[in-house]
């Protein structure tokens, strides 16, 4: 068996993309007089459930207050589109295994709960630490009704690449995604981000990297439940 296709679960999995979101939320609040201002570790805790599309909305619900959460969000993102377009570094190894990819006729897949502006943002930022290596496939939030950690959008790359989930791993940062991958029945290497790299059981067992690396990846791929040496 041949592996033929890699999914990075989420565009963490190619940058350290945390800090400048939660910033992107912050000035969205300021932008239109919402008294919130979110901490990093009031960020960590909505960020680590999944499963919804809203972050603003989940918030005012739990504090019992109403605010126009899709109008925050439009924000929000448009936010994060201009922060990721002034530049941001590949994680370690990333450039290395996409460029192995692309030498090796591996398929290459980004499975993302952003839109398409902050997505494509980050791809011409990073265009050519990325060698020009393109993704074949993108699944990003208006492609599915559900995120993870249901599997919709993971499933999804895999019926746009043509293959079973035997035939793929995919690179993941959070506890959720992990979920979400396995669900869909992938092999998957946790790539812990900022938000999880603290708390490394929250994989529950799967192997970790934490330099991304072909040898890393086809090991996980494998079932070898080893951490991954950077």
């Amino acid at each position: 068996m041949t592996l033929e296709a890699l999914i990075f679960g989420g565009i963490g999995t190619l940058a350290e993309v945390a800090e400048l979101d939660r910033a992107a939320w912050n000035a969205a609040f300021r932008a239109h007089g919402v008294d919130w201002n979110w901490s990093q570790d009031t960020y960590g805790e909505l960020m680590r459930p999944g499963g919804d599309r809203q972050l603003a909305a989940r918030y005012a619900a739990h504090l019992g207050q109403v605010v126009e959460a899709d109008l925050l969000d439009r924000t929000h993102q448009n936010h994060f589109a201009t922060m990721l377009a002034g530049g941001v570094p590949l994680r370690p190894g990333v450039a290395r295994v996409m460029n192995w990819a692309a030498r090796g006729g591996v398929r290459l897949a980004l499975v993302s709960r952003s839109e398409v502006d902050p997505v494509r943002a980050l791809l011409v930022a990073t265009a050519r630490a990325r060698g020009g290596v393109a993704f074949d496939v993108a699944i990003l939030r208006d492609d599915v009704a559900r995120m993870a950690p249901d599997p919709e959008a993971m499933e999804a790359a895999l019926i746009e690449l043509g293959l079973g989930p035997s035939r793929a791993v995919a690179v993941v940062d959070t506890p959720v995604a992990m979920q979400a991958a396995r669900a869909a029945g992938l092999a998957a290497l946790a790539f812990p981000g900022r938000l999880a790299e603290a708390e490394p059981e929250t994989f529950a067992g799967a192997p970790i990297a934490h330099v991304l690396s072909p040898e890393a990846l086809i090991s996980a791929w494998r079932g070898d439940s080893c951490e991954a040496a950077e």
